[in-house]
């Protein structure tokens, strides 16, 4: 069995199966913990749109925010990946949007984040050498990214504070600057990945960058 598996379980909420890390050590930063139920007794009303609760109009609870609304208020089933639930759950209208694009990035961009992109990697708006390339990647707990061709630690996510990126008006973007705190320091580090000349390097650099970009605004949701 792989380490991956090992540090997860299954668990039964009130809300459905849910497979989640034994060890928050293992948690991916993008996860958002399971809301707190609203009690039944305290919502007389559709949170939404305002209808009384009686013998034939029940109470839901949307699994992502915990609110209770009426059956037409929340009525969408769908994947919550960003909770670990195995199955579709029930969805209310106003967390709906926001969750079809959580979807879209644990089921596209993460893939793009973990499998990597070749970048050059820049000094001052340099380019330190157009030989030496890197590999930047995701790492498989999403919790750090990964160098691979240069001497660079590995980079906590959790301590990105900016992600700047530079484009060029005919090729599209051109780099990305990731800014970092530093553990007893007041000061802000920085990397700054170029994308390279070669044409399929380039646009999988672009690609990543924009994972990137998402990956950041999902941790600020967090």
């Amino acid at each position: 069995m792989s380490k991956e598996n090992t540090t997860k379980k299954l668990i039964r909420s009130k809300s459905g199966l849910r497979i989640v890390a034994v060890d928050d050590n293992y948690k991916s930063p993008f996860l958002l913990c399971e809301p707190q139920w609203i009690p039944d007794k305290e919502a007389p009303i559709c949170t939404r749109c305002g209808i009384k609760f009686n013998f034939t109009t029940r109470r839901h609870h949307c699994r992502r925010c915990g609110q209770i609304y009426c059956s037409t208020c929340c009525d969408h089933k769908l994947e919550l990946p960003r909770m670990c639930f195995i199955d579709p759950v029930r969805i209310c209208q106003n967390c709906t949007p926001a969750t079809l694009e959580e979807n879209k990035f644990f089921d596209q961009q993460i893939k793009t984040l973990t499998n990597g992109a070749t970048f050059m990697l820049e000094n001052n708006q340099m380019i330190l050498s157009t030989t030496d390339l890197l590999q930047c990647k995701l790492s498989p707990d999403h919790r750090h990214l990964m160098f691979d061709g240069v001497k660079l630690a590995p980079l906590d996510i959790n301590t990105i504070t900016a992600l700047r990126v530079d484009k060029d008006p005919i090729n599209g973007v051109k780099s990305v600057e990731i800014e970092y705190s530093v553990a007893n320091s007041v000061e802000k580090n920085c990397v700054r990945l170029a994308t390279t000349p070669e044409l399929e390097h380039r646009k999988t650099g672009a690609s990543w960058i924009a994972a990137m970009q998402q990956a950041v605004k999902m941790l600020d949701s967090c």
